[in-house]
């Protein structure tokens, strides 16, 4: 999966097996996924159709799932816990049943979920989103146009049969709503300034606990210790990318094997962040190849 601004647009991009709450819903094979941000009193006469304009501008084809909402995707927050990945924007000045209101969230996850599971992430997300909200003070669990996509991109066997909120990734899916529809609403209503997206990680380095990265000031530059580190994509869009010439296979404190790039410099790069912010659909031989001419 790989992830990125353009304009007012976040783009998911990827071999997905998605169900969609949204525009044009449903469960289906896509390769794109977006969240657009629109006017506040938008109108349109056929907004399938202008999701696929949105797609179109990037030479996508129609197979995408949109959401759409008036809030900014300078207040986007993005989550990452292991295998999880949630995209939250949210805004409540509409709330239920008065009006239209923008509470969009995509749930990800690299482990492949049976059928039932994808739907069952659908109703895990509401329940989350409906608990940090009465946590939050609100007496409503959600507005009128609220949507959810879930979505995995794992082939092969089902890792997830079940996503309920005992399960592992029910309770991953839970807990990063849990701490990132206040954070999403707090940027949206100016309580925390926000001039780009937000992004969160769930470290167990210590005490479990939520980090919030920012390439800016950040305590462990230059983890790398090379000149010129770039740090745009700090958190790899390739991981896992299960290429053992850039990283190796592990064993997890789970007994697991989990795929370690501590010593991968590839994505801090200068040539390779000038590739990825100008292509972002670029590959990894691709990157590879811009890494060989660029060291000569």
């Amino acid at each position: 999966m790989r992830y990125f601004l353009r304009g007012e647009t976040l783009f998911l991009r990827g071999r997905f097996h998605a169900a969609s709450t949204g525009v044009g819903g449903g469960i289906r094979d896509v390769s794109t996924i977006c969240n657009s941000t629109v006017p506040k009193n938008f109108e349109h006469e056929d907004p399938l159709a202008y999701i696929h304009a949105i797609a179109a501008s990037r030479g996508y084809g129609e197979d995408v799932f949109g959401l759409l909402t008036a809030v900014g995707m300078h207040n986007l927050c993005v989550l990452t816990y292991d295998y999880v990945t949630v995209f939250i924007t949210a805004g409540v000045t509409n709330r239920n049943p008065q009006g239209p209101g923008t509470i969009n969230i995509i749930v990800y996850t690299r482990e492949a979920c049976s059928e039932g599971a994808l739907l069952e992430l659908i109703i895990t997300a509401t329940e989350a989103k409906a608990d940090a909200l009465r946590r939050m003070g609100y007496d409503f669990t959600g507005t009128t146009t609220d949507a959810v996509v879930a979505c995995h991109e794992g082939g092969g066997e089902v890792a997830h049969p079940y996503a309920g909120t005992f399960t592992d990734i029910g309770a991953k899916v839970y807990e990063s709503i849990l701490h990132g529809l206040p954070e999403a609403l707090r940027r949206f209503e100016g309580d925390i300034p926000s001039r780009g997206p937000s992004f969160f990680i769930l470290t167990t380095i210590g005490t479990k606990r939520w980090f919030e990265w920012s390439p800016e000031g950040c305590p462990y530059y230059p983890c790398h210790g090379f000149a010129g580190q770039r740090c745009e994509f700090c958190y790899c869009p390739f991981y896992p990318c299960r290429d053992e010439s850039l990283g190796k296979w592990t064993e997890g404190s789970s007994g697991k094997k989990v795929w370690s790039c501590e010593d991968c410099t590839l994505p801090h790069e200068p040539a390779i962040v000038e590739k990825m912010l100008e292509d972002p659909d670029v590959t990894l031989d691709e990157l590879k190849r811009v890494r060989r001419t660029a060291s000569g």
